[in-house]
């Protein structure tokens, strides 16, 4: 007894031997196990080609190739695809198609490649199920199938003109699905992640805000922080120290001609420190004497801007400590205080151009390091002109001396 034995990726059937008669040249069943196989690559459907039909023999001559398989599903997702299906349906959608033709009663075999192309219908996308029970025994006379294919058999006529179509018809197919396969992989994918490597490399800048029940400032300070801190002197509906400022200051006896100087361009004024306007006022000498307390900073030099409406604002740059080696000996801190309107202060990057800004209400204290002052420049952003108002804010700035650790 000679067993074929057929193996798709899910089943695997055998078929019997029985009346000879019924197949006098062992054509027939090579169409049989062509359609077969080509409609057993339907079980085989998710990365591999199913199998080619086996070639049948007619007195001693094996004149018809295999039926190829079709392609599987999903063998997109794979490279190098073939085409050509197998009857084992192995390898990449490549495999080898075995027949069984029979003539008188003895078993001759044909094994041949799988290489016609078989178009695809809707009744070869069936699932066929054999009966897993059929076998081929010695001295069966009658033909016993389970399920019979759900496509009529298909013969195919070997000859080298066919045999060129066919090579062409491959080829064909085999660029566009390796086209398409170029595409897939080529194909732009959106990153929410650009790395997951991690880095111990220090920040440019480091902001962090104080709670506003502080009394002094508790963190240890980087020479790459910026501070934020609300609350210390006023809440910022309270306009009392904006106003007081200002009364102090128009009260000092010092002309208001003379005590007000054009700055940095003339985009807004200061108080000029050489005339004796501070002696006169008591409520500038507080808020320096808390900033002091609340970082433990040695107070080095001050200023009084005032940016009487919405159309004065500062441009960016560095401190003195940049520029002037004697100041960068005793400045490594930056203390400002806002009060009235609020306004933008802003970062922008010495390098990059890359600008952050930050809102300061009235009362709101922004505070920077050493190195905040060198890799940034910071200023005062402009307000658009369709939301200009007559409103003025007052900042007091405070440079000096605070323990500091380097990044």
């Amino acid at each position: 007894m000679t067993e074929v034995k057929r193996r798709n990726s899910l089943e695997r059937y055998q078929p019997k031997k029985t009346d000879p008669t019924t197949t006098p040249d062992g054509n027939d069943f090579s169409n049989q196990f062509n359609n077969m196989s080509l409609n057993g690559g339907n079980d085989s459907y998710d990365a591999f080609g199913g199998g080619g039909g086996g070639g049948g023999r007619h007195l001693n001559r094996g004149n018809h190739r295999g039926g190829s398989g079709r392609r599987g599903v999903n063998s997109h997702l794979y490279t190098n695809q073939n085409q050509r299906g197998g009857g084992r349906g192995r390898g990449r959608g490549r495999g080898r198609g075995r027949g069984e033709g029979l003539q008188n009663q003895n078993e001759q075999r044909g094994p041949f490649r799988g290489s016609q192309p078989q178009q695809q219908s809707q009744e070869s996308h069936q699932r066929i199920d054999f009966d897993k029970q059929n076998s081929i025994e010695d001295g069966d006379d009658k033909l016993s199938w389970g399920a019979q294919p759900a496509v009529e058999p298909v013969t195919f006529q070997a000859s080298d003109s066919n045999t060129s179509r066919n090579q062409q018809f491959n080829r064909q197919k085999r660029n566009e699905m390796q086209q398409v396969d170029r595409n897939y992989q080529n194909k732009p994918f959106k990153k929410n992640t650009e790395t997951f490597r991690p880095s111990h490399k220090p920040t440019e800048m480091r902001i962090l805000c104080a709670p506003e029940n502080w009394t002094k400032y508790s963190r240890e300070i980087f020479s790459r922080d910026v501070m934020i801190i609300n609350g210390l002197f006023c809440q910022p509906d309270d306009l009392t120290l904006y106003n007081k400022l200002l009364n102090e200051i128009k009260t000092s006896g010092v002309d208001q001609e003379d005590l007000w100087k054009l700055w940095h361009g003339d985009s807004h004024v200061i108080a000029d420190d050489k005339l004796k306007w501070k002696e006169a006022c008591p409520t500038f000498h507080m808020l320096l004497h808390k900033i002091r307390d609340y970082f433990e900073m040695d107070i080095k030099a001050t200023r009084l801007n005032w940016y009487r409406d919405s159309k004065e604002w500062k441009p960016f740059h560095h401190d003195a400590a940049v520029i002037k080696p004697d100041k960068a000996k005793t400045q490594n801190l930056t203390v400002a205080v806002s009060f009235g309107a609020e306004r933008d202060a802003a970062f922008e990057h010495a390098k990059t151009k890359t600008v952050i800004s930050m809102p300061q209400p009235n009362g709101t204290i922004y505070v920077f390091a050493k190195d905040v002052n060198v890799m940034w420049r910071h200023g005062i952003l402009q307000v658009p002109p369709e939301k200009y108002h007559d409103e003025g804010r007052v900042s007091i700035i405070a440079w000096g001396w605070s323990k500091q650790t380097p990044v």
